[in-house]
């Protein structure tokens, strides 16, 4: 019975994610159920204490979306992106609220499990062209093109960038022991299918966010007796890796960002190519606008027109840190950076047997951030689960560790925290 609910779960959120591929006056088919789940969660969390001052400056931020020069010219992008940026807070104040009892929290760490191995099996489909548009042109080369992996979101680098957590996730299930032999036979097989599409996907953010992810998932708390195992692994990965880049002229073009022959494309037409160029762009539209866009932003939409009017293309600019200081002005990027700062913080002084994943996944999300963009909602997702099962059991073993020390020393009235659900 517990295997025909996971796979009922699956169907469901297969379809739910199938209509991504699916627009309707420009807008996904997903945000009907996307909105609906934002809003639910708004009404368990509002009027309810946000302990964190991550969560309050989340919440902030979100709404400083709402005010920037051109809310009243694209209103309608801006609401989209106020609800986008609401994810990450909502998710983490909704379970920090409402996981409350050892069953509840114990299904909690094997979602994020279940997540990714729904999202690679998910991507097979794609990938054997089952599915419209599994593949997409990364590279032109002389003689040929390099095609990578769209899979089912519709989009190489979201696609790449949550394989690469999903890799992630099960390379930290499978080390931590978390499970038996049996389960570990099926996890295994996915996590090699899984680091096989993220490298079909052909695209740098992925590969760069899986790295990252091994290396914080393994340089924290190393013991002595795990050096010998991890310089191993990492000679088998550097080794793999050179030959990879020797033999595969897709993989070192990728790499190199060669685009011989391509000199006569915009930066659209060669995917990828021309971050700082964007970047610049971007920063001098900025420096060209007023003090008050200095301020408040002038809005992705009016940023990306802007863009065009310069190089032909309404391009984002694939720097969220960038794209976040142009569209919500420099009062938007202070808060979104304290954010982030505040939003660690909270990470690193939890105590937690998740800790080490969730730090891993948090620098995977900024690796995202700096090469790419944010607004990828399951890279979101992810993330908030993580922080939240974090934070829980900090909030559980600090109780623990004080009930002890209670007992030692004598109760004392009003001595036991009490946690109910709101």
């Amino acid at each position: 019975m517990k295997y025909i609910e996971i796979a009922f779960w699956f169907l469901i959120f297969f379809v739910a994610f199938y209509l991504k591929g699916f627009t309707i006056g420009g807008q996904e088919l997903v945000y009907l159920w996307k909105l609906p789940l934002l809003l639910f969660l708004i009404s368990r969390v509002v009027g309810q204490e946000a302990k964190y001052a991550f969560l309050v400056l989340g919440y902030l931020f979100a709404a400083k979306n709402l005010v920037n020069v051109g809310f009243f010219k694209f209103p309608v992008d801006s609401i989209i992106n106020f609800v986008k940026y609401l994810t990450i807070p909502l998710f983490v104040h909704w379970l920090y609220l409402n996981i409350n009892s050892a069953e509840a929290l114990k299904k909690l760490r094997l979602v994020p499990v279940y997540m990714a191995a729904f999202f690679i099996i998910c991507n097979i489909p794609y990938y054997f062209g089952i599915f419209s548009a599994p593949l997409t042109t990364m590279l032109w080369m002389e003689d040929t093109q390099l095609d990578g992996l769209i899979g089912m979101l519709g989009a190489p680098h979201y696609t790449s960038a949550v394989l690469a957590v999903a890799c992630i996730v099960l390379v930290d299930f499978l080390a931590k022991k978390r499970a038996d032999f049996r389960i570990n036979a099926l996890i295994i097989p996915i996590l090699l299918i899984g680091a096989f599409f993220l490298f079909k996907t052909y695209t740098r953010t992925g590969w760069l966010m899986f790295v990252v992810g091994i290396i914080l998932l393994f340089v924290r708390k190393i013991s002595f007796k795990d050096l010998g195992k991890i310089a191993l692994a990492g000679l088998i990965l550097a080794v793999g890796l050179a030959v990879l880049f020797q033999t595969n002229e897709g993989f070192r073009r990728r790499v190199m960002d060669d685009r011989a022959g391509q000199e006569d494309k915009s930066a659209y037409e060669t995917v990828g190519s021309g971050r700082l160029q964007i970047a610049q762009v971007y920063l001098e539209n900025l420096y060209e606008s007023n003090f008050v866009t200095y301020l408040v932003g002038m809005g992705m939409e009016e940023s990306q027109r802007r863009y065009e009017k310069k190089d032909g293309m309404p391009l984002f600019a694939h720097n969220g840190f960038i794209q976040t200081l142009v569209d919500n002005g420099i009062l938007g990027f202070i808060l979104y950076l304290l954010f982030l700062i505040t939003m660690y913080k909270a990470i690193a002084r939890s105590v937690s047997s998740h800790n080490q994943i969730t730090v891993a996944v948090f620098f995977m999300f900024l690796s995202c951030l700096a090469t790419q963009q944010a607004n990828y909602f399951l890279l979101d997702v992810f993330l908030s689960i993580y922080i939240g099962i974090a934070l829980i059991e900090s909030r559980v073993n600090r109780y623990i560790d004080f009930s002890r020390k209670s007992e030692v020393y004598g109760n004392i009235k009003h001595e036991y925290p009490v946690y109910r659900r709101p």
